[in-house]
């Protein structure tokens, strides 16, 4: 790359990408969940153990994936 000062620049964007798709995740997440417990006739507070899994599975990975992101931009926009 041409300019190295910036490129921390696409590490954080990227970051701030993949937290704005976990709130889409949730959102979708939660309609899923919902659908799920009106065609088993159920409630999510009945549910509790697999809505548990179902949002930690949609949490989880986004925000390991954009904390390593912000991390390396971090890390590359300190010099270490």
């Amino acid at each position: 790359m041409k300019n190295k000062k910036n490129v921390y620049t696409y590490f954080f964007v990227l970051s701030v990408l993949l937290i704005i798709y976990m709130g889409y995740t949730l959102f979708t997440t939660y309609q899923q969940l919902s659908a799920y417990c009106n065609n088993y006739n159920t409630t999510m507070a009945a549910q509790w153990g697999y809505c548990l899994q179902t949002f930690l599975a949609a949490i989880v990975p986004c925000l390991v994936y954009a904390s390593t992101c912000y991390g390396i931009g971090y890390m590359i926009k300190k010099g270490l």
